[in-house]
């Protein structure tokens, strides 16, 4: 029966970082298991590879082109240095912080006088400063790593107390980042001498006899092939000429198709995989999904082996790039699990809504760029009771993940307005709006408005909801904006949109200016789903209230209409018309929001 690890006893609680990239000032707490989101390029790869910089197994030499650089810029003042600093803690089993550090353990003996007291609260920590900074007399960025003696406020960063004497790489082993990207590949680990995988497999924990026994089997083995190899016996008694070119004493030279001893063994081992029904292959045959599974797994395997036999005295810490990279999406809802059975911190970056769908809203830090600058939030969850978080991450995250990846959010009730609003959008701007990062999310009701605001809210996604002009529907927007601390009147918020006249969509569209179209999509729709078309026309035509009865027509059938109208309308000659009122209003809003521009035919 394998052993359960043994946990550390610690946990790094906060990174800050000053100047990397495009983090010129970010601070970012973290948990045992962290989640980064957020648009591609926004700072998430660069945070883990500040981190892997920093306390990395395998560091990483910071230099000119990792320095942050503004916009306007051409060239990085030299007075201009890296900071990033690590706060580790001392935590329970159930990962919640402790006053100190247990008497006698690894961690005190490791890190000694390293550790320090907060003033405020009298518990122990440890702060490991890595700084960055351009020497002169050298002409190169010089990097130097530190014991902090206080964490002090974000504001007061530079100013921290360092300690006198340096980490030492012994003292940050125990804590080595393991950084695997977006291409990682179980046969390039199997290849590189350096990888977690001949790490593990470096010492198979076989006795000195049995290794001795292994090691003259296949010293026969080879011996084997070599007499019944007419070639290989061939070869071989050519490579005995190597004595005569190199001028030394003849001795014996072999062929060995087998290694012969257990240390050279790693060198040619191999992981075959086969499903059923199928013949059995190297991974290096298999596609790059399985590959890249296997790379993961295998780190498990590793960090569970290498806790397990450390007494504690080790810290498993893991940045895992794109999980889901090649992966199908069940596959990436079965791999999130995976990954939360490996021991110690692990820091996930995805884009997959599969993937953050599993995790719990807490665990998200969002990043957001603007211009050359990176921003992160995360969701605040002190203010929510059980229950509220409950409805965000069954309602939202469950079923709306893709909202935590978006550049813009627009809700909206229901189907209809999810298939009618993004065909609008796309005439209006002339490109499919998720080419912007533009979102539309229906939420299942107009009762349910506000888990999703309040995420996008706290996440800093402009958000904008679009919303029938019921009584009972702008009571519930109006519920919503005051519980996220907007004024209550939907009048009051911009980023409000009620339909006039107390109407739904559907009826928002029924007027005199859309009849006949309607009606003709009405017919046209008929006809695709068999209806005789000539009794359609006739029926319509005889219609004495045409308006009541597009409107019943409509609202009956919701979601059969909502795109065959919304392409009918938007492609109409007259570019009044071709985008009604209040949609029209919405996007301009948007536009000029998020910096968008109206397609040219739009002013046609």
């Amino acid at each position: 029966m394998t052993t359960a690890p043994i946990k550390s006893g610690i946990q790094i609680t906060e990174v800050r970082i000053r100047n990397f990239r495009s983090l010129q000032y970010v601070d970012i707490t973290l948990d045992s298991f962290t989640v980064l989101i957020g648009e591609n390029n926004s700072g998430k790869t660069s945070f883990l590879e500040a981190i892997f910089a920093a306390i990395g197994a395998g560091r990483r030499v910071i230099g000119s082109d990792d320095v942050f650089l503004d916009n306007g810029e051409s060239k990085v003042p030299k007075d201009r240095d890296v900071i990033i600093d690590i706060l580790i803690h001392p935590v329970d089993d159930d990962g919640g912080i402790i006053d100190a550090f247990p008497e006698g353990s690894f961690w005190t003996e490791l890190w000694g006088s390293g550790i320090s007291q907060d003033l405020n609260t009298d518990n122990d920590f440890v702060a490991i400063r890595t700084k960055t900074s351009w020497n002169a007399g050298k002409a190169e960025y010089v990097t130097e790593r530190h014991f902090l003696q206080e964490w002090p406020d974000s504001v007061d960063v530079e100013k921290s107390s360092l300690a006198s004497t340096r980490v030492t790489a012994r003292q940050l082993e125990p804590i080595a980042l393991y950084l695997m990207d977006a291409r990682r590949d179980i046969h390039e680990e199997l290849q590189n001498r350096s990888s977690f995988w001949h790490k593990l497999i470096s010492d198979p924990g076989l006795s000195d006899k049995k290794v001795g026994e292994i090691e003259k089997t296949l010293s026969d083995l080879n011996q084997e092939i070599i007499d019944g190899s007419k070639v290989l016996s061939h070869v071989q008694e050519h490579l005995n000429d190597l004595y005569q070119t190199v001028s030394a004493k003849k001795g014996d030279v072999s062929i060995t198709p087998l290694a012969r001893h257990m240390r050279d063994l790693s060198r040619g081992m191999d992981i075959s995989f086969r499903t059923k029904d199928s013949q059995t292959f190297p991974l290096s045959r298999h596609g790059m999904g399985t590959r890249s599974l296997a790379a993961i797994l295998t780190f498990r395997a590793y960090s569970e082996w290498r806790q397990m036999n450390s007494d504690g005295a080790v810290h498993s810490l893991l940045a895992l790039e794109e999980p889901e990279a090649h992966l199908h999406p069940q596959a990436q809802r079965a791999i999130f699990q995976q990954i939360k059975a490996i021991p110690g911190q692990r820091i996930v970056s995805t884009h997959s809504p599969y993937v953050a769908s599993q995790a719990d809203i807490s665990n998200f830090r969002h990043f957001k760029k603007e211009g050359a600058i990176t921003y992160v939030t995360q969701f605040d969850t002190s203010l929510l009771n059980a229950n509220d978080i409950r409805k965000i991450n069954r309602m939202v995250l469950n079923t709306r993940g893709e909202l935590l990846f978006a550049r813009a959010l627009v809700f909206c009730e229901g189907d209809t307005e999810e298939q009618a609003l993004p065909i609008f959008a796309e005439k209006f701007w002339g490109q499919n709006p998720c080419s912007f990062g533009i979102s539309f999310i229906p939420v299942d009701g107009y009762k349910a408005y506000l888990p999703f605001v309040r995420l996008a809210e706290c996440f800093e996604i402009p958000w904008y909801i679009f919303s029938d002009g019921e009584e009972d529907c702008v009571r519930w927007v109006s519920k919503t904006l005051k519980n996220v601390g907007k004024p209550k009147d939907p009048k009051d918020n911009e980023n409000v949109f009620i339909i006039p006249d107390s109407k739904d969509f559907e009826g928002y569209l029924t007027s005199e200016d859309y009849q006949d179209i309607l009606i003709d999509t009405i017919i046209q729709v008929g006809k695709a789903n068999d209806s005789h078309q000539d009794i359609l026309e006739q029926k319509w035509k005889d219609e004495e209230n045409k308006l009541v009865a597009i409107k019943t027509e409509l609202s009956k059938n919701k979601t059969k209409y909502a795109t065959p109208v919304a392409e009918a309308i938007s492609g109409m000659n007259d570019n009044t018309l071709r985008f009604p009122l209040l949609v029209r209003s919405l996007f301009d809003k948007m536009s000029a929001d998020l910096g968008l521009k109206p397609a040219h035919e739009e002013s046609k």
